[in-house]
């Protein structure tokens, strides 16, 4: 054999191997999210916007983020937002440091119910698994309360403000201060998938010629049981844990940048050295920028929403179906559910890590690069994948095609989140599943009303069955479905637990209490609590107050979700199953890969029902790899 063939055949194996774990990867990949102060860091501020400062002028500025509001997600939101904090910012991202300064003030009311002697703030950028062990902690100076000097302390991802005086309820205080961040790199290829550089799935990062500024203001923290929010940020999972609020944000990016921001664009204008785009919004649960040089856009209208699609540019097929997906599962929802309230929706390609695939944001979306068809693998790696049948074959297998099923997929959950977990808020620490399995079965239903019956037991099988039983062959087995994030014992658990087995206990109330019954408990509980914050029970009363056989339902829940009987109850029960052994075959055939171990445990997983056989480790696999 010659050097030329001989290389060319190690290249072959390479690429079957990095196939194969990319595979892996995507069957049980995530859709999914201290000290004193620290010396100001000397960057440039942003240039002077002129922006509500004065506690009448916020109070003022409420009317103008209702701009953001449908005709139908103001009468959604009548009565439920009195009290809401304001926030008005000046922020701006220098590339040349990767970094985004700001000048925050905040209108905060308490209505908490008790005397309060500090308001508490989550400071994302600041966790230590999202700045890095060797990442420059935030920076916070210049704080203010109601005109004078305050003390704080920023500890870890929360910023305690001391107030001068004990604040009454239905009290106001005018916060202010400055904050300068670094935007720690992420890698959104092949290695983000399996893992990445950056903590928190690269929500707040950098890569490739995008910048994903998810939570990258200061928010004020949840406050619930006579105290504010202590939990640190869990190492996977979300955060998304705030109250309703109305944003005005001035934001200075490069001008060749496209920039994209929660709410309506408000205004466009030159800055200091660059473009401030001012941006409002609310009632929303948080505010998210998106930056890029390289970003096309294209839009649609579905009902009262512009339906937006930004991609990098190439990736325009893949940009096109994301916003035909993302205007479909709109109007299903809104059909179903209730109205989306929103004048303005985007999906946003991004550079994601930690095998997240989506991220959700009020109104806007992340989607993960990989998803679009980018695999970051270069020239020569990527050359000669026809050969091995090709990606999508692979996909195929896994998921329903990284570049086809799984996109509409991941749409489909993200766009769920806009009424499971935005809409209606919850605790996405504290209780997970609330949120998280509604939304992922929401994605089922999507296709069942979308695609029919065949096509949703197929993602159910693909999404929920197969995951939750391959997290088992890594050390993911089953626990409580209602525990906190930080009761799991790792990712592969968390997605197993939550993303499927929480999921599937939605297919067995939907068989239990019919669609129409189904729909309406959702549309009840949508109507009752969009833009407020919900607990369990608010869920399951609904549930139970449509159902023919509420003490049925009850028994659901106590079995499913405060039980452990997954094993049991998920293997063979699911229509679809026997629809595995041909996709495997029909994959081999393809491809001419072969799956070694991993068609063992499948073909395994497979005789026993969808049981995984012992909770096996993969072979020659870490299980650091497969998330």
């Amino acid at each position: 054999m010659s050097a030329d063939v001989q290389a060319q055949a190690g290249r072959s194996k390479q690429k079957k191997r990095l196939l194969i774990g990319l595979g892996v990867a995507v069957l049980v990949a995530a859709l999914v999210a201290g000290g004193i102060i620290a010396g100001v860091i000397l960057l440039h501020r942003p240039s002077p916007a002129k922006l509500p400062r004065t506690a009448s002028e916020l109070s003022s500025s409420i009317r103008t983020a209702e701009r953001y509001l449908t005709s139908e997600g103001k009468e959604l939101a009548r009565g439920k937002t009195k009290g809401a904090t304001v926030y008005s910012v000046n922020a701006r991202l220098d590339t040349a440091n990767d970094a985004v300064t700001g000048d925050e003030v905040v209108l905060f009311t308490n209505r908490t119910g008790d005397d309060l002697g500090e308001i508490v703030f989550r400071v994302y950028p600041n966790g230590s698994d999202i700045r890095g062990e060797k990442g420059e902690p935030v920076s916070i100076s210049e704080a203010r309360v109601d005109g004078g000097p305050a003390s704080f302390k920023l500890k870890g991802s929360l910023l305690s403000v001391r107030l001068p005086d004990n604040l009454k309820p239905q009290g106001q205080a005018l916060v202010e201060f400055q904050f300068t961040e670094h935007v720690p790199e992420i890698s959104g290829d092949i290695t983000g998938l399996l893992g990445g550089s950056a903590g928190g799935y690269g929500i707040f990062g950098h890569g490739d010629n995008v910048y994903n500024l998810g939570h990258f203001l200061p928010t004020i923290a949840s406050y619930r049981d006579g105290r504010w929010e202590n939990r640190e940020i869990p190492a996977f999972g979300d955060i998304a844990d705030y109250e309703c609020s109305y944003y005005t944000v001035a934001f200075e990016a490069p001008g060749k940048f496209v920039t994209v921001g929660t709410g309506i664009e408000l205004a466009e204008r030159k800055g200091g050295s660059g473009t401030v785009h001012t941006f409002v919004g609310g009632p929303v649960r948080d505010f998210e920028i998106q930056a890029s040089p390289d970003y096309k856009m294209a839009s649609s209208k579905v009902g009262g929403t512009v339906v937006s699609s930004y991609y990098i540019k190439g990736a325009g097929k893949s940009g096109a179906k994301a916003l035909e997906v993302g205007k479909t599962a709109i109007e299903q929802y809104s059909r179903h559910f209730g109205p989306y309230p929103y004048t303005r929706f985007n999906l946003c390609e991004a550079p994601l890590a930690g095998g997240a695939a989506g991220m959700e944001f009020t109104g806007q979306v992340l989607l993960g690069q990989i998803l679009y068809g980018d695999l970051g693998l270069g020239e020569g790696l990527s050359e000669g994948l026809e050969d091995l049948g090709g990606l999508e074959d692979l996909m195929n297998l896994f998921g329903g095609g990284l570049v086809g099923d799984t996109l509409e997929f991941v749409i489909a959950h993200e766009v769920g989140h806009q009424w499971w977990g935005l809409g209606v808020g919850s605790d996405s620490i504290g209780h997970p599943w609330q949120d998280e399995a509604l939304t992922n079965y929401s994605a089922v239903l999507y296709y069942r009303w979308v695609h029919g019956e065949e096509a949703a037991d197929k993602e159910m099988l693909l999404q929920l069955v197969m995951p939750y039983s391959a997290a088992g062959l890594f050390g993911g087995g089953d626990t409580v479905v209602d525990s906190p994030v930080d009761k799991f014992e790792n990712q592969e658990q968390y997605m197993a637990v939550v993303y499927s087995k929480g999921a599937l206990f939605f297919n067995e109330l939907y068989n239990q209490m019919g669609a129409e019954a189904f729909d309406r408990s959702l549309s009840d509980y949508y109507h009752k609590y969009v833009f407020l914050n919900a607990m369990p029970e608010d869920l399951t009363n609904s549930f139970e107050a449509n159902s023919k056989d509420p003490g049925a339902v009850a028994a659901l829940y106590q079995r499913w979700i405060k039980e452990v009987h997954g094993d049991e109850d998920i293997a063979g029960g699911i229509p679809g199953l026997e629809g595995l052994e041909e996709l495997l075959k029909d994959f081999g055939d393809k491809s001419g890969l072969d799956l070694g171990p991993l068609e063992d445990l499948l073909k395994e997983f497979m005789d026993q029902g969808g049981k995984p056989p012992e909770n096996e480790p993969l072979p020659n696999t870490e299980p650091s790899q497969i998330i």
